[in-house]
């Protein structure tokens, strides 16, 4: 089988195409075709040597939002099911695991990224990871919700999300920002997306502000920060008083300035959010069978163009760049 290998000194231009063997038949594991993949920052950052905490092995095959098909077996997946892959390692025995946090599981990581990934013809996967899908399931909808979807629904969980609230969304034309928006819409919460996109009205956004152009007294009980820093200080700023910023992502910087007083005498909950669990992955996969959410699609590759998708990604078109092989 052929998977894309990276190693040192890392970069597109040292990504390769390498013949491997098929995976070895594991005690718990379970064989899968890969019939599409996520270009996701995790990949991108990975194969730019920006992620080297806990990467292994080393040469390594990136890719850590896969759809695929069963090839062998297991007790609860059989050969021809469609199946996604939760994007997370762990040992299922420490406190986190055993609280529903499988996530933060201190001996495990991001499946792709301590483990090899899925940019290759076949992946060996613990059962445990694998989700099914219904024969109905888009297949470009199905390989976005690993990361993208389960990072947005699990966002806005820990914000103790509820019909009638208003989110104020950063970041808004990404595949999370998208799936926020109709997630959140899903449930009966008015969407305000800040992006200089107007198609992210088709995802669920009743409003459209540009960057600089939230209105002064706009207030919303929960804002979502997938950006960063730059975006820190307003996100403040427009928070009602006892409501939510969600952070999950670092894109334009990991650091910013904090008003400790407006903090307190706002009652502002700050709120870091990271993956979700598996129980949110299955409810999100039939919310989506339910309310068929819909992905926008900035391009498509064949997998083993993956240097070319690379370059596209640069680019900052909104939109998924999907892998299909």
């Amino acid at each position: 089988m052929k998977s894309f290998m990276i190693s040192p000194p890392f970069g597109k231009d040292n990504l390769k195409i390498e013949e491997m063997d098929m995976p070895l038949k594991e005690e718990g594991n379970v064989t899968v075709r890969v019939r599409k993949a996520g270009l996701n920052p995790i990949d991108y950052n990975l194969i730019n040597g920006r992620i080297l905490y806990n990467l292994a092995p080393i040469p390594h095959v990136p890719g850590s939002e896969i759809y695929g098909i069963v090839e062998t077996d297991g007790k609860y997946v059989k050969t021809g099911d469609r199946v996604i892959i939760y994007p997370r390692v762990f040992d299922g025995t420490c406190e986190y695991c055993l609280s529903g946090r499988e996530y933060l599981c201190p001996h495990g990581g991001i499946w792709g990224v301590v483990t090899n990934g899925g940019y290759s013809d076949f992946v060996s996967v613990p059962e445990k990871q694998l989700f099914k899908l219904n024969q109905q399931m888009d297949e470009d909808i199905a390989v976005s919700l690993p990361i993208g979807g389960l990072t947005a629904y699990h966002a806005l969980q820990r914000a103790g999300a509820v019909p009638g609230q208003s989110l104020l969304l950063y970041g808004a034309s990404g595949n999370t920002g998208t799936f926020a928006m109709q997630i959140a819409d899903s449930m009966g919460i008015e969407v305000y997306a800040v992006s200089r996109n107007s198609w992210v009205r088709e995802f669920g956004a009743s409003g459209i502000f540009t960057h600089d152009g939230v209105p002064a007294g706009f207030k919303a009980d929960i804002v979502i920060n997938s950006l960063g820093s730059s975006f820190w200080e307003d996100s403040v700023r427009h928070v009602a008083n006892g409501g939510s910023i969600v952070s999950f992502g670092v894109q334009t910087g990991r650091e910013s300035r904090l008003d400790i007083g407006d903090l307190y005498t706002r009652e502002i909950r700050i709120i870091g959010s990271t993956g979700g669990n598996r129980k949110e992955l299955m409810d999100l996969i039939r919310l989506s069978e339910r309310k068929q959410f819909k992905v926008r699609i900035a391009k498509k590759f064949s997998l083993y163009d993956l240097k070319a998708a690379m370059a596209f990604f640069e680019t900052k078109i909104g939109g998924r760049i999907i892998l299909e092989n």
